[in-house]
C-alpha cells in the first residue's frame, strides 16, 4: 500500500486526496485535465487490478473482471487512450460520483461499457 501511495505520488497525484485515504472522482479528473499520462497509468493499474481477481475466470477476454459478481467486459481492440477516454467521458458527466473514490469511479465507468456476451 506503501509503495502504491509513492508511485501515485511520485506519477503526479497530489498529496490532498491521501488526507481522507483516498482520490475521490473529483481529484482524479482535475489531475487528468493537467497531466494524462499518470491519468492513464492510474486506469491501467486499477483494470489491472480488477481483472487479477478473475484472471483465470474470463481469459479469453483481455479486458474482463467482476464487478458485483457480474462480467464486465470491453473491446479487445481498445487500448490504455481508449479506456481511460472512455473513463474521462463517463464520469466528467456524472457530477454524483465525484465525492467516491477515483478506483471506485473507473470501476463503474468501465462497468457502463460492457459488452459481455450471455449466454
Amino acid at each position: 500500500m506503501r509503495s502504491l501511495i509513492a508511485c501515485l505520488l511520485l506519477s503526479g497525484f497530489s498529496a490532498v486526496g491521501f488526507a481522507q485515504g483516498f482520490i475521490t472522482v473529483g481529484q482524479f479528473l482535475t489531475e487528468c485535465r493537467q497531466d494524462m499520462d499518470p491519468c492513464i497509468a492510474f486506469v491501467m493499474g486499477v483494470v489491472e487490478g480488477a481483472r487479477h481477481q478473475t484472471r483465470e475466470r474470463l481469459k479469453a477476454q483481455p479486458y474482463a473482471f467482476l464487478v458485483h459478481g457480474k462480467p464486465v467486459c470491453l473491446p479487445s481492440e481498445w487500448n490504455s487512450q481508449n479506456l481511460t477516454s472512455v473513463v474521462l467521458s463517463i464520469l466528467e458527466i456524472q457530477p454524483d460520483v465525484h465525492q467516491y473514490s477515483a478506483v471506485s469511479g473507473v470501476v463503474y465507468a468501465l462497468a457502463t461499457e460492457s459488452n459481455c456476451q450471455t449466454s
